[in-house]
């Protein structure tokens, strides 16, 4: 029996993704078992029947499923593309939202049942089953401290929604420009001592008040101990009077705190 190649392209639901499952040569006897060539985004492979746990003994065909899920799954990790979610840009100071590009996955039952299906001499359907996984959307909202301004614009989407007077960083402790995003949201927060220099004198905890310095709403920014906060001083809102986080009047920090998810984006701009 001469050899034989059968290549079968199939585009997948996401554009732009190519993969082409081959028979790349047909079993020269009846007691040979084909082998297979699936190009993935990290480059061909070659299955061999030994790779999907088949061997024919005696004119019959047995095929280990542990090997054959294995090889799947392994298929399906080098050819899987995990989806992006959509991401919020700052330009000319506004918000721009990109959306999230979809991925794609391997179906592994129906990849077994193909492989199965070859195996007993079927070649007629050799399409990799693949399926399109959503992309992930962008956080509902994103925030902008302009530190010039003094302000603190709210967003929906692209769509500039609300904006509030703060109170930003004093010149020796200013408030550093950057992109980060909410890590958690604390209700009637306790401040605990720093440490800092401009911490001396002061005491090591102040439970949640009228006197706490946070106020009654937080939520911490991923790097240091930046934070979005209320104030029992909201006379400072206005000015240089942190050392270094955001201040809030109290209607307007517990307001933010109620519309604002963990994982939004802030983007603070000098």
């Amino acid at each position: 029996m001469s050899r034989v190649s059968r290549f079968l392209a199939l585009f997948a639901l996401a554009p732009a993704v190519l993969a082409v499952v081959a028979v790349i040569s047909t079993p020269p006897s009846a007691n040979a078992l084909p082998s297979f060539e699936v190009v993935t985004q990290r480059g061909p492979q070659r299955i061999t029947a030994a790779d999907l746990g088949a061997t024919r003994a005696g004119g019959h065909l047995r095929v280990d499923a542990s090997k054959l899920r294995a090889t799947v799954a392994r298929l399906g990790s080098d050819f899987s593309r995990t989806p992006t979610p959509g991401t919020y840009e700052l330009v000319s100071g506004h918000v721009v939202l990109r959306p999230g590009s979809p991925g794609v996955s391997l179906d592994a039952i129906r990849a077994e049942a193909m492989f199965l299906q070859a195996l007993h001499g079927g070649r007629s359907q050799l399409r990799l089953p693949v399926r399109e996984v959503a992309a992930l959307p962008a956080p509902t909202h994103a925030i902008v401290v302009n530190l010039e301004k003094f302000r603190l614009d709210f967003y929906g989407g692209p769509k500039l929604l609300e904006h509030f007077p703060i109170a930003v960083g004093q010149l020796s402790f200013p408030t550093p420009p950057g992109v980060y995003h909410i890590v958690a949201k604390q209700v009637h927060p306790a401040w605990s001592n720093p440490g800092s220099s401009w911490a001396r004198g002061m005491p090591h905890y102040i439970p949640p008040g009228p006197y706490n310095p946070l106020g009654t709403r937080a939520m911490p920014l991923d790097r240091g101990a930046l934070l979005i906060h209320g104030t029992p001083e909201p006379w400072t809102v206005g000015h240089r009077a942190s050392h270094g986080c955001i201040r809030l009047r109290r209607t307007d920090i517990e307001h933010l705190f109620d519309e604002t998810e963990v994982g939004t984006p802030v983007f603070i701009i000098p």
